[in-house]
């Protein structure tokens, strides 16, 4: 598994950009990224290169930031990995690419997701 962080952010110009320029004053590398909106606010979901390191200055800048487990897979083992997961009954919250090779998935069952997964043949992936 691996750890995403979720930011919560006014949803108004300049905030993105407050948001990865302190990443980047810290040398903090976004590996992948996915936003939703959601009215005045939109929750940026990041995986990042060092993540505790991340956790805290974002927490320093005055961000509402946590982190929750997720799932990598290759692309290519998208279509596969949704029957899988809907057969073991396991549902994706949401899912975004990470880098035209590997998705991101958030489901409500880690440990269960990729025991489903292996037993297709699908294996997780680390970033």
């Amino acid at each position: 598994m691996i750890k995403q962080l979720s930011v919560f952010l006014e949803n108004r110009p300049g905030r993105l950009a407050n948001l990865l320029d302190v990443l980047e004053r810290h040398n903090i590398k976004v590996l992948a990224m996915g936003i939703a909106e959601a009215g005045n606010y939109g929750i940026v979901r990041l995986i990042v290169d060092r993540k505790g390191e991340a956790l805290e200055v974002l927490r320093g800048a005055n961000m509402a930031v946590n982190e929750t487990n997720v799932i990598a897979i290759s692309l290519n083992d998208l279509s596969s990995a949704v029957r899988t997961l809907g057969k073991a009954n396991i549902n994706i919250d949401y899912a975004y690419t990470m880098d035209c090779q590997r998705v991101i998935l958030k489901v409500n069952n880690e440990a269960e997701a990729i025991k489903a997964l292996s037993g297709a043949g699908i294996r997780a992936l680390d970033v």
